[in-house]
């Protein structure tokens, strides 16, 4: 007990009369700080495409850190597979998505979902992810007729969308057979 109220009285101390020994006490504006004004208007025109003329497999979206504005990242194309979507998603900053998910029902119909993927990896930077949250509304108004989800790495899309991820067997095979 004494230790902890010691340092808590040191910090208090010395804590607004010295500068941070990173900085030296300088304020740092960070250059990939981003913020979420407005949507593109190019953004309506690309999911238009995307949801009725069916021309991408999906499209992503970014937030345009000169404009602020959410702009079209990239538009696939129809025959784009599940594996160029994850690889189209960055490993350290957020994104918008919307994914057109193929399907053949218990009856032998072919269906289709449309997914809206808000895009947080676990290790983009915090301003990055308070833009994203705050735009999200905004684009999502636009986007009529699909499912929101949220995912924070590449393992988490595929169970938010519903895709069943076949399971390597072992070489050994089933115990059971041997």
């Amino acid at each position: 007990l004494g230790y902890s109220q010691g340092t808590m009285a040191a910090a208090q101390q010395t804590g607004p009369t010295e500068n941070h020994l990173k900085t030296g006490g300088e304020q740092r504006e960070y250059s990939t700080k981003a913020k979420a004004g407005t949507i593109d208007p190019a953004c309506a025109d690309v999911y238009e495409q995307f949801k009725i003329r069916r021309k991408h497999k999906f499209v992503v979206y970014r937030i345009d850190a000169e404009s602020e504005a959410v702009v079209v990242d990239i538009a696939s194309a129809k025959k784009a597979t599940f594996q160029e979507f994850q690889a189209a998603l960055p490993y350290t900053d957020c994104r918008y998505a919307v994914y057109d998910y193929e399907y053949t029902t218990p009856d032998g119909r072919i269906a289709d979902k449309l997914f809206f993927l808000s895009w947080m990896p676990h290790n983009a930077t915090p301003y990055s992810k308070m833009a994203y949250a705050q735009g999200k509304g905004a684009l999502r108004d636009i986007l009529d007729g699909v499912i929101d989800v949220t995912a924070g790495s590449s393992d988490e899309v595929a169970p938010a969308f519903g895709i069943d991820v076949a399971v390597e067997e072992d070489e050994d095979g089933d115990p059971d057979d041997w």
